[in-house]
């Protein structure tokens, strides 16, 4: 199992319905739609994939794979840009 973890060098910021996610260090940011934003507000309460998966297509007309392959892809990014860190178990 792969477990992620967003650094404590990214910064994350909530404007309306999107954010924004700042490396600290590298200065890079990106932005994230709403979806995307609910993705990260709900792994940071709890970094499980399935489970934020499951509450996205609960609140979005979105089918669970899509809703954790476009997780998965947007956890990979921030881990390719130093702003989350994944642990193979």
């Amino acid at each position: 199992m792969i477990r992620y973890h967003i650094s404590e060098k990214a910064m994350f910021q909530e404007v309306k319905n999107e954010s924004v996610i700042l490396g600290l260090e590298s200065g890079e940011y990106f932005t994230l739609d709403e979806i995307g934003t609910r993705m990260l507000q709900l792994f940071q309460i709890e970094p499980d994939t399935h489970k934020v998966a499951t509450k996205i297509t609960q609140e979005y007309a979105v089918a669970f794979e899509q809703a954790h392959t476009d997780l998965i892809a947007l956890l990979n990014k921030m881990v390719s840009h130093g702003l989350a860190t994944k642990d193979e178990a």
